[in-house]
């Protein structure tokens, strides 16, 4: 499915639609139209949520109507060396999957309220 880019994505600024790819539960890749460039995502979902209010101009230019409508992915950078891959959670991508428009955020560690990466991972 295509999502227009309203938001810039770090790294693929001049890209404008990207063809969303799930490949199963927890994993999902995304394809610039223009370029041809992949990035890997993670839901949200698959780890230990973290809560944030999304921006004004973010709803605003997603055209957010109903939270249900939206999916939040973390990019993900797998290496060959699995134990070097990592996953960006701080500036995740939103999509509206009603409107097909998309962008990303970029929150704030202190404004979370997290003092390290221990308070959002899960506790064993």
């Amino acid at each position: 499915m295509k999502f227009e880019v309203v938001t810039p994505i770090d790294g693929f600024e001049n890209e404008k639609e990207f063809e969303l790819s799930k490949l199963d539960d927890f994993f999902s890749v995304i394809k610039g139209v223009e370029t041809g460039e992949t990035i890997r995502l993670m839901s949200f979902g698959a780890l230990k949520s973290l809560e944030f209010e999304l921006p004004e101009d973010i709803v605003s230019k997603l055209q957010i109507d109903n939270i249900e409508d939206i999916s939040i992915f973390y990019i993900f950078v797998l290496q060959a060396q699995t134990s070097d891959s990592s996953m960006n959670i701080f500036t995740p991508i939103i999509t509206n999957n009603k409107t097909k428009k998309m962008g990303q955020i970029h929150l704030d560690i202190h404004e979370l309220g997290l003092d390290s990466l221990n308070d959002i991972l899960p506790k064993f």
